[in-house]
């Protein structure tokens, strides 16, 4: 397909999504804000159900446009940037692989190699352990009462912040970690490839299967995730204090 053509599909995929999640942001406030000035408080299950069904299209829309945006990035990604590509250093490696067999692999690739495989898993465990606090304050219900529902919310979003700002650090390290790795590993194949005078280098191929993989793996977590949360039957004292944020603490009444 014509890259001008695939840009135009992802820019027009992009404005229904918003457009959506927009929408169903402005119905879900509106109901809240009915339920609220109904004065039926305390809110049942039956009462906040009947008015949220109201809704349910512009929110079925909403995720099944965020659904279809996934699977149009996995199934017709836009194209890297012939900038980005000569810039990439993974890139260059990729190339100068397609010339190094793996007889002329050296003990000094491969050292490089693994060490970008042990610095992704260290980053990714650390960025685990990093939002394990929150998660752990999420699971505390108890915690979460009318008294202190203000304090509790400050302080899951302080211990998000702490837990987003660690994430980003370690995954910046870790980009400058795998870029040097990547520049010494172009070095060293260089020097392999020139000794064992191999042909002309071939054009390199995407780096688009891990990212189809991580879409992939997160859009399962997220089903998992809303799956359990459905079970718990939590989301309706979820429904009602977030009601009462919006009405009395915000000041929308």
């Amino acid at each position: 397909m014509d890259e001008k053509k695939l840009r135009l599909i992802h820019t027009v995929c992009g404005c229904v999504i918003s457009a959506a999640l927009i929408a169903a942001a402005v119905c879900l406030i509106i109901s809240a804000y009915t339920i609220y000035k109904s004065g039926d408080s305390p809110y049942t299950p039956e009462s906040i159900g009947a008015e949220y069904a109201k809704i349910a299209v512009p929110l079925w829309i909403a995720i099944g446009s965020i659904f279809a945006g996934i699977i149009l990035n996995v199934a017709l990604p836009l194209p890297k940037s012939k900038n980005k590509a000569l810039k990439d250093p993974f890139i260059k490696l990729r190339i100068l692989q397609k010339k190094l067999p793996e007889a002329s692999m050296t003990v000094k690739i491969k050292r490089e190699r693994e060490f970008r495989k042990l610095m992704k898993i260290i980053c990714a465990v650390l960025c685990l352990a990093s939002f394990i606090p929150a998660v752990l304050l999420l699971t505390w219900f108890d915690h979460f009462t009318v008294s202190n529902l203000t304090v509790a919310l400050l302080e899951t979003v302080q211990l998000l912040l702490v837990g987003v700002i660690i994430s980003g650090v370690l995954l910046f390290i870790l980009s400058i970690l795998e870029n040097k790795s990547a520049e010494r590993e172009i070095e060293w194949s260089k020097i392999a490839i020139s000794s064992s005078e191999k042909s002309e280098e071939k054009a390199p191929e995407n780096n688009e299967n891990k990212i189809k993989i991580a879409r992939l793996v997160l859009v399962g977590v997220a089903c998992a995730l809303i799956v359990i949360g459905l079970t718990q039957d939590g989301f309706y004292d979820v429904l009602q204090k977030a009601i009462r944020i919006c009405t009395e603490c915000i000041g929308l009444g």
